[in-house]
């Protein structure tokens, strides 16, 4: 019992989940967003991998781990997040802000960081991760989506539109998986009762008979039987009855006179 409480819980989360569910349809919405917005850097081979198939690939096995291991195995989405944080390192370098740069990259490493020591059992709170994504969502919402939107002099393009409004539907999906995230409980500790010996039974010793005793006896009581059986045979009237020899040649004398 000492041991089970020791040891640490893992984390699980509901299939059913509105959180889950609001996680991945906003996967979905970010992958085909991104699909759209990027469809002219399809024939870079570099920015393909990095741009383009890092996020997608990384979502879609968030959605397919969160899903169908969510409950027994939510450890499994570790890696489709670092994934998704090596997409925003990535996409950060690209730009010109040198600050803005250093932020985006310090917040996805953090994140990634925290979420991996999180379900890695290092970490019993999910409550951090929501920090820290809604921090990179804060970001991503305030110095880069609100600038970008609100300039009327140069107005944003409907590809880098659809690439910013993919990178915040990712964060606002992992802000809600983060939220879905439940911890187990450990079981109610119950008093154990002490062990109680069993009962030494000890058999009254009787004088019983042997089994080899009981053989020997009835053969003498056959024996003494058949003993009487025969004297009684000889004692039979028909014996003192039989005619001695002598006797029978005296009467052949006189019958013979």
């Amino acid at each position: 019992m000492e041991k089970e409480t020791k040891k640490q819980r893992g984390f699980y989360v509901e299939k059913g989940s509105f959180f889950v569910h609001a996680a991945v349809i906003l996967l979905a919405l970010a992958m085909a967003a991104r699909l759209l917005g990027t469809m002219n850097l399809w024939s870079d081979a570099f920015k393909f991998a990095t741009l383009i198939a890092l996020p997608v690939i990384s979502a879609l096995l968030y959605i397919l781990f969160i899903l169908l291991l969510g409950r027994i195995a939510l450890w499994s989405t570790i890696l489709p997040v670092l994934g998704g944080a090596a997409f925003f390192i990535l996409s950060a370098t690209n730009g010109t802000d040198q600050l803005r740069m250093i932020i985006c990259i310090v917040l996805s490493f953090v994140a990634a960081f925290v979420y991996t020591a999180t379900l890695a059992g290092l970490l019993r709170t999910k409550w951090l991760n929501v920090v820290f994504f809604s921090l990179i969502l804060a970001y991503q919402i305030v110095f880069l989506a609100v600038p970008a939107f609100s300039d009327q002099k140069d107005p944003i393009s409907f590809a880098d539109g659809m690439t910013l409004l993919s990178s915040i539907g990712i964060i606002l999906a992992m802000v809600f998986g983060s939220l879905a995230i439940r911890r187990r409980k450990a079981p109610k500790e119950t008093a154990e009762l002490p062990k109680i010996k069993d009962p030494v039974v000890i058999k009254p010793e009787t004088e019983e008979e042997t089994p080899q005793e009981a053989p020997a006896e009835a053969a003498e009581e056959a024996s003494e039987t058949l003993n009487e059986q025969v004297e009684s045979i000889d004692a039979s009237p028909s014996a003192e009855k039989a005619p001695a020899p002598a006797e029978e040649t005296e009467q052949k004398e006189e019958i013979q006179q």
